[in-house]
């Protein structure tokens, strides 16, 4: 498996949430490399192998952040609100793509600094004052776009140094990178096991589709795979975690402590390059909507760590991808030794 590109094409299929078809109908093409595959009522994408007692979710989302149109002015600008958590820090002056009854090119308007009050320059720009520039009167534009039209970051993917990548859209389509490889890594391995494999959708709106995806799988345990807060040199710490160290465990009142325990203990074992994660509540990740799924799920979360979240520039390392996917292939097979015992 070619990771980079892997990577790289999942981030660059359109699918923002609610809206996430391009992007699904691409990672059910790979899926079914390893198991069948379909697209569920939500728009998940859910594949299941094997009749095993031991049933297990692996969980990523398939969604990405974005804008939505909401109107269309007198001279013919977009009106916008957000889908799911942008970074309004970083959308005055970029270039976006309007995926209207074609594909076009925009860029979201900026007033110029000469114009600017003292206080306009301390003042954030709200997400409902923004506008896109099509270039199109009102007229013209009404013909190539309507109301709810989905807006996605124009975002170069390139290669930095020591094996760093940077793209839009890798929260969390890396991860659904890492879940493809930790099959491949097993594939013809685990004939004992159940394993459903659930790219969810609208985990950026609260999580929805990871919700009716495994309500419907009803598993016994679960991973969600996400990404997590990478170093950077503006932040705490204590706060992020470093790009090229390995995945992060998550540790946390809404995670299964045995089974966070036990993913350390593979990686210990087997040499994994790992971190912590420690949040005092929630995750703000699926594993808080799947854990409490039904009669209850046993859930972990892995974090890839990614820099830059919820921009068109997210930095990650591939060396993460592949060590967050040596950890989970390690911890189906120890679950299959366990079936066969």
């Amino acid at each position: 498996m070619d990771l980079k590109k892997l990577c790289f094409d999942l981030a660059g299929k359109c699918g923002t949430s609610g809206d996430e078809k391009e992007a699904a109908l691409f990672a059910k093409s790979e899926l079914e490399k390893y198991m069948d595959a379909e697209i569920d009522v939500l728009g998940n994408v859910k594949g299941t192998f094997g009749k095993g007692k031991t049933h297990i979710l692996l969980d990523a989302h398939i969604d990405q952040i974005g804008l939505v149109v909401r109107g269309i002015d007198d001279k013919g600008f977009l009106l916008v609100d957000r889908v799911g958590g942008p970074d309004e820090r970083i959308l005055i002056g970029s270039e976006v793509t309007v995926h209207g009854k074609e594909e076009l090119f925009g860029v979201i308007c900026s007033t110029p600094p000469h114009l600017l009050t003292a206080e306009d320059k301390k003042a954030g720009v709200d997400i409902k004052k923004m506008a896109v520039d099509i270039g199109l009167s009102k007229e013209e534009a009404e013909q190539k776009v309507e109301i709810g039209d989905r807006i996605t970051l124009r975002s170069a993917q390139n290669e930095l140094l020591n094996g760093n990548i940077v793209s839009g859209a890798f929260d969390d389509r890396c991860s659904v990178a890492v879940i493809l490889r930790a099959l491949e890594k097993v594939q013809g391995k685990t004939d004992n096991l159940r394993l459903t494999v659930l790219f969810s959708v609208q985990e950026e709106t609260g999580g929805s589709g990871a919700k009716t995806g495994s309500f419907s799988a009803m598993p016994d345990y679960a991973i969600a795979v996400d990404v997590g807060f990478g170093d950077d040199p503006y932040t705490d710490k204590s706060n992020t975690i470093t790009l090229g160290k390995g995945p992060s465990i998550g540790i946390s009142p809404t995670l299964d402590r045995a089974f966070t325990n036990e993913l350390k203990d593979i990686c210990s074992d087997k040499k994994i390059p790992y971190q912590h994660d420690v949040m005092g509540g929630r995750t703000g990740t699926n594993a808080d909507s799947i854990n409490n799924t039904g009669k209850g799920v046993r859930t972990a979360l892995i974090s890839v760590p990614l820099r830059y979240m919820h921009t068109g520039i997210e930095v990650i390392n591939l060396d993460d991808i592949e060590s967050s996917a040596e950890l989970i292939a390690e911890y189906l097979l120890k679950k299959e030794a366990e079936c066969n015992a």
